[in-house]
């Protein structure tokens, strides 16, 4: 018997050939680093291969590389030479979603201590384009109180007593500017970062160094079903998951 040949010229295997190959997009770590007297850093960030739409796929590579370098924002005018270090962790990988946990080190020479920086990148993958705490979840007094209130677990239990000193009105705020490096050094400024897992979401704040610099808080997705953008196509494979999380580089 003769075996069956699939029809290429058909809309419909078309489109199962591209979800397939996009399911199975390749990420590959690279590099950027710099050595002078005054700067050094070493960043490590991930690019993406195996989509269809190469154009898509360029795009994306850029904006991964673009904003795993914007933590160089933070060292702009240093009263002393620079060192950053800086590595990635993928915490949630599907055919629509890319969730990067940046980590590492950045120290200037006069200063008194070295500071743990926690930033991260989520990226629809299906767009194209960089998603935003504010483009996911309704930003308002209930999403606060849930924060506040222990709807979020702390990883560390311990840091936890950060969220004492916080208003419910400084987290709206600061959860609306979530997930940018752009407005470091502005009064928008924010260091708080969203980041995804395979049943929850995560927040990262900003808390004192002797408790480590940065914060990681998470809520499981269908504790906060009242507070999502239903729109926004993310939560049919959040909410439903289907897929297979990659919890690695």
């Amino acid at each position: 018997m003769a075996s069956k040949v699939e029809n290429t010229n058909d809309p419909n295997n078309q489109q199962k050939l591209s979800i397939s190959n996009d399911i199975n997009y390749k990420i590959t770590e690279f590099t950027d680093s710099k050595s002078t007297d005054k700067l050094n850093y070493n960043i490590k960030y991930p690019q993406l291969s195996g989509l269809i739409d190469v154009d898509k796929q360029k795009k994306i590579n850029n904006t991964l590389k673009d904003e795993a370098l914007k933590v160089l924002k933070y060292y702009e005018e240093p009263y002393g030479s620079v060192d950053v270090n800086i590595d990635y962790k993928i915490v949630l990988k599907t055919t629509n979603i890319l969730s990067i946990q940046y980590s590492g080190v950045g120290y200037v020479s006069n200063a008194a201590h070295p500071n743990n920086l926690f930033y991260t990148t989520n990226i629809n993958i299906k767009a194209g384009k960089r998603l935003r705490l504010k483009d996911i979840v309704n930003i308002d007094e209930d999403l606060a109180s849930k924060f506040l209130n222990d709807g979020f677990k702390a990883l560390w239990p311990e840091q936890g007593e950060a969220l004492k000193h916080i208003t419910n009105e400084e987290v709206q705020q600061n959860f609306k500017d979530a997930d940018s490096l752009d407005n470091i050094g502005t009064e928008k400024q924010s260091d708080v970062f969203s980041y995804f897992t395979n049943d929850s979401l995560g927040i990262s704040i900003s808390v004192s160094h002797a408790i480590g610099d940065h914060a990681e808080f998470e809520i499981k997705y269908q504790d906060i079903k009242d507070n999502t953008k239903t729109e926004n196509e993310i939560w049919n494979d959040l909410l439903n998951p289907t897929f297979e999380s990659n919890n690695k580089k």
